[in-house]
């Protein structure tokens, strides 16, 4: 009897501190981290570069968290299911919010160093 009433004790702290553990968890613990993709341009998920004469997105990328890149000539993004901002290598930098279609500027395209997003 001893026994089974010291499991059942330990069986009920166990479940305390996991429901604590869980409760303090961050709000972006279970996201996926900011990577590159294969770009898909009917994919309307993904954080999109795309340049000016190409047909194609020049650059991809899912999840959340903070990535230095490298993608030239950008001149319009979709920000697809994201939030957050774009760095560019002149030291500018563009917020963007969900499902927005956007351009570095209004002249001409940009080049991204860095890409954050929440």
């Amino acid at each position: 009897m001893r026994f089974f009433k010291s499991a059942k004790l330990a069986a009920v702290a166990l479940a305390a501190a996991s429901g604590a553990a869980l409760a303090s968890a961050p709000a972006n613990a279970a996201t996926t981290p900011l990577a590159p993709v294969t770009c898909d341009r009917e994919n309307t998920t993904q954080f999109q570069f795309e340049g000016f004469v190409q047909p194609w997105p020049m650059g991809c990328f899912k999840g959340s968290g903070d990535l230095d890149i490298n993608v030239n000539y950008i001149f319009y993004m979709r920000a697809g299911d994201h939030s957050g901002y774009v760095v560019f290598a002149d030291g500018s930098k563009v917020s963007f919010t969900k499902g927005a279609v956007f351009r570095p500027t209004e002249a001409g395209s940009k080049n991204a160093v860095h890409i954050h997003t929440d």
